[in-house]
């Protein structure tokens, strides 16, 4: 099993304040002991995660510490698969808008299921009801 993670669980985890927060951080722990099997995020997720961390906590440092969890880094489990949207992702991404025209989903969401289609990646890990009807999606912490 593979499963891919939205940047929304990233931010719950990382802002402890969120009613998400304790969803994300049972989400987190399902991941790190392979509940899911193989973990992926995309470079345009890393980028969602730091920009939002920094828009709401206002500190260069609590982004890069979001980021950290994805990379790896620091006293961070390197669990994550990072893949990064190449140009066929990216073509794939805009075909998915148009196809899903009915459905809510962000260019990066778009690129996610893009790359679970092109990867076989089993289901999305978020909270973003968005991708229901489009790919398989796991709620965090159930």
């Amino acid at each position: 099993m593979s499963v891919f993670v939205d940047s929304g669980v990233f931010y719950a985890l990382h802002d402890e304040d969120t009613d998400r927060h304790r969803s994300a951080r049972v989400a987190f722990d399902q991941l790190l002991s392979g509940e899911y099997g193989s973990v992926v995020a995309s470079d345009y997720v890393y980028d969602e995660t730091v920009t939002l961390t920094r828009s709401r906590f206002g500190t260069v440092e609590d982004a890069l510490a979001a980021g950290d969890r994805i990379l790896g880094r620091r006293s961070y489990p390197d669990t994550v698969n990072l893949r990064f949207v190449d140009r066929p992702i990216f073509e794939s991404a805009i075909d998915l808008l148009d196809r899903y025209g009915d459905q809510p989903l962000s260019f990066t969401d778009a690129t996610i299921v893009a790359t679970c289609e092109s990867r076989g990646i089993d289901a999305v890990l978020s909270f973003d009801t968005d991708f229901d009807g489009v790919v398989d999606r796991i709620e965090p912490g159930y």
